[in-house]
């Protein structure tokens, strides 16, 4: 049965000796906790009064600054996306490198209720993040409905989380409910699949993750370490595609358990496949809010007891009501925005877009640094991407621009086109404004890949790196439109940058040797960067490789004789 946050944060149960999570640095305890939350606390001591902003990637560190916040009686403020989404002039500024700063109550709701214990940022899908504020009396009650479902099943399991727990998923399931029920976590987040074989091996799992992680399961993963080892699957963020259920249920022998909520409700219902039927959690139910002129019939309205105030809150989500804990999803509503004072509905142009052979899936977002003109992202069919190549981009932009120009304002059509492989994602597998915005602007696309996990080898010569090949990549820009590739310069420039991180004495770079690409890198790629570095013969061997095999390799020559960069 889990315990009370406030219990845990202010009694002295459970005892220091009581484990508390477990990773590559061994058992952790409450008493390692009790000492790391008192150094926060200090740390918060000397910070000015106000909201406390936190963002720590390490699960244990980031409860330590949470707990201090709390036991300090300040209020503790998470953003998934480590505040990026939000205007830099908001945060105060850092002083001293810490991960919690005084965040301005200006950036807040202008009144938080009086018992706001955490505010947390919105996704964004669908419109700017907003602040949602949360006590401890509505995260006891969301916990309480897991552990009512899961608890008993779950006993003896360590639960590793793959999703930020810096929102109203990971935060719940993969550290706040193993923590007040006494349950082992996992004290790193997981990003790369096959570090499961290893955790699996030792110990039956309860995994948190999101479709993005299920469909990059690696062909290669041993099925003999998993199969039967992981006893549940929690996914949310997006539904789960059909055939990546099937592929999870042979991989795992269980099948995937989907959490359809947001952070406004939390958890709010779950389903198993091949179920397209949401059953609420215990307590919640819902139906359709009256029909008004400003709210659809058939948007979804949920009451929970995790709701502030057991105030009702409608959806942007519409579904079909089974029963008052039942229900089916069906999309959501038309996006309304405003663009030269004209009131446009986004879903409706989507629609008309998708209406042609050429695009499978259509995406429209206005762009405020274009003066709000709207820009359209375009997944192409075959014969679409065929189009493109023989025709070019700008005669597809006009044949698609007069195929929904029709009875629509000419403000409302997109001004700006970009052709992907597959929509962008964030971490927890959802297109939102942001990751489509950054398709438009350069100086907000990465040059670089997400490090996911580095291992060394041999130390000072031999190191393997995991790498996330992010959708929004600056050089997938034209590099091809509707098939982007990463470019083999690219590939050899990260190589390089890279060994210069992990080794010593890559002087002048003189030139390559045995350069190969056998297999092309797309957008949302998982790949292994091996580096060897040869320190006697001034050499740097590289290899990329994934699920798919060997990617590229090749060897990178040096002199002694000092550079700046390549």
């Amino acid at each position: 049965m889990a315990s009370p946050l406030a219990t845990l944060i202010t009694g002295q149960h459970p005892a220091d000796a009581e484990p508390l999570a477990t990773g590559p640095e061994g058992v952790l305890d409450w008493g390692w906790f009790r000492h790391r939350v008192q150094c926060r606390e200090n740390h918060l001591a000397t910070l000015p009064p106000g909201p406390v902003a936190i963002h720590q990637p390490e699960p244990c560190e980031f409860l330590s600054w949470l707990w201090a916040a709390w036991r300090s009686a300040r209020v503790a403020v998470v953003s998934a996306s480590g505040f990026r989404d939000l205007p830099s002039a908001l945060m105060a500024p850092l002083s001293d490198g810490s991960c919690a700063t005084v965040f301005d109550p200006a950036a807040l709701p202008a009144e938080l209720p009086g018992d706001t214990a955490l505010v947390l940022f919105t996704s964004g899908s669908s419109g700017s993040p907003q602040a949602v504020p949360k006590s401890l009396a509505q995260l006891d009650s969301e916990l309480a409905l897991i552990d009512h479902l899961w608890g008993n099943q779950e006993q003896n399991t360590l639960v590793v989380n793959m999703v930020s727990h810096h929102h109203m998923f990971g935060l719940p399931f993969g550290l706040l409910w193993p923590l007040t029920r006494g349950a082992l976590f996992h004290s790193r987040t997981v990003h790369h699949p096959l570090a499961l074989e290893r955790l699996a091996r030792q110990q039956h799992l309860a995994l948190v993750c999101s479709p993005v992680h299920l469909r990059h399961l690696p062909d290669n993963l041993d099925p003999d370490s998993v199969h039967n080892r992981i006893s549940r699957v929690f996914s949310a963020g997006a539904p789960l595609a059909e055939n990546d259920a099937i592929r999870c249920l042979e991989l795992f022998g269980t099948s995937i358990t989907e959490i359809y909520g947001s952070t406004e409700t939390g958890a709010v219902a779950w389903r198993r496949h091949p179920s397209a039927i949401w059953q609420c959690l215990p307590g919640i139910t819902v139906d359709h809010p009256p029909a008004t002129s400003h709210e659809q019939s058939d948007q979804l309205r949920i009451h929970s007891p995790a709701l502030a105030h057991d105030r009702p809150l409608t959806t942007a989500d519409a579904g079909q009501i089974l029963s008052s804990t039942t229900f089916t999803l069906a999309g959501r509503i038309d996006r309304i925005t405003k663009i030269g004072g004209k009131r446009i509905a986004l879903s409706t142009l989507e629609s008309s877009l998708t209406s042609h052979p050429w695009v499978q899936e259509a995406r429209l977002v206005p762009l405020a640094e274009r003066k709000g003109r709207l820009g359209a992202v375009i997944r192409l069919t075959a014969e679409g991407n065929a189009a493109l190549i023989d025709r070019g981009r700008q005669a597809v932009n006009g044949l698609l621009r007069d195929h929904i120009a029709g009875p629509v304002d000419p403000v409302a059509l997109p001004r700006y086109w970009r052709y992907v492989a597959r929509m962008p994602l964030n971490s927890q597998g959802k297109t939102t404004v942001d990751t489509l915005t950054e398709l438009f602007i350069s100086e907000r696309q990465s040059r670089f890949p997400i490090l996911l996990e580095s291992e060394e080898l041999v130390a000072g010569t031999h190191c393997r790196l995991h790498l996330h090949i992010p959708d929004n990549l600056f050089y997938f820009n034209g590099h091809f439109p509707g098939n982007p590739v990463l470019p083999g310069v690219v590939q050899t420039h990260w190589a390089i940058h890279y060994a210069r991180q992990h080794f010593t004495g890559l002087d002048t770079f003189t030139g390559l040797e045995a350069i190969k690409f056998q297999h092309i890198i797309h957008p949302g790629a998982l790949v292994s960067l091996e580096l060897q570095w040869q320190p006697e013969r001034t050499r740097l061997h590289f290899s990329y490789s994934s699920a798919r095999g060997r990617h590229a390799s090749g060897r990178v020559l040096f002199s002694c004789e000092k550079s700046h960069g390549i």
